[in-house]
């Protein structure tokens, strides 16, 4: 393991992918495995907004689009979080979640991530993402 945690999921094992292309990948992580949240990423590593190029920038919101769709298609999720604060992982990357419609208002927004501990679950997680990775893989491109 390197000091990336981006990085490092491009030994993610299949099970954990829910999609890859030339440019950006999607994973779930070991540590943020609450079912419904993932890793988009770039797929090279490259720091902060400066760090991607025009091309690269030029395609995440096609592949934000993809994932955030199949995310509602398979959980049914009304609204999908995209996260970047780059602090701890500098790598360009979100973390994207799913919020279920029962989520209280509390635990909305930034404060969702106070759940990240209790609710680890990593056969779940994997589960919901193979429902997230067959919903995407039928998304139009």
């Amino acid at each position: 393991m390197s000091a990336c945690l981006p990085c490092d999921l491009e030994d993610a094992a299949a099970a954990a992918i829910i999609f890859r292309h030339d440019v950006w990948s999607c994973e779930i992580a070991d540590g943020y495995d609450v079912p419904g949240w993932y890793i988009l990423r770039l797929r090279r590593h490259a720091e902060g907004w400066s760090g991607p190029t025009p091309e690269e920038l030029a395609t995440f919101g096609t592949a934000s689009q993809q994932l955030a769709g199949a995310i509602q298609a398979a959980t049914g999720a009304p609204t999908v979080y995209f996260m970047s604060f780059g602090e701890n992982y500098p790598h360009f990357h979100f973390l994207v979640i799913a919020r279920e419609s029962e989520l209280p208002a509390e635990s909305r927004g930034a404060a969702i991530l106070t759940r990240r501990a209790e609710h680890r679950d990593m056969a779940e997680s994997l589960r919901v993402g193979d429902q997230v990775r067959s919903a995407f893989a039928a998304s139009p491109r």
